[in-house]
């Protein structure tokens, strides 16, 4: 039993050549390959595309961060701060 399994799947049968039943006949492989992909997944490539030509720096963002910083305008959040500083673990709220 074990003899006729392997040699319906034996590298030659893969190759193309006819095994005992006719699997993976050249004739099988005759016809063209296709894809369909659904418009989820169309869409999730085209996402991933763009994301890969977005820079990871948003370079007029922190120009103007810098600017603000430089003149002495900038005056950042404090709430905002203490919620980072408590989220990093750099602020106990005991």
């Amino acid at each position: 039993m074990i003899g006729r399994i392997s040699g319906q799947y034996s590298m030659d049968a893969l190759r193309g050549k006819k095994s005992k039943r006719g699997f993976y006949s050249d004739e099988a492989s005759a016809g063209s390959d296709e894809a369909n992909f659904s418009s989820f997944g169309v869409k999730l490539a085209r996402y991933s595309a763009e994301l890969k030509n977005t820079p990871d720096v948003r370079e007029d963002v922190v120009a103007n961060y810098k600017a603000q910083i430089e003149a002495g305008t900038y005056v950042p959040s404090l709430d905002k701060v203490a919620h980072t500083l408590i989220i990093a673990g750099m602020l106990d709220m005991e």
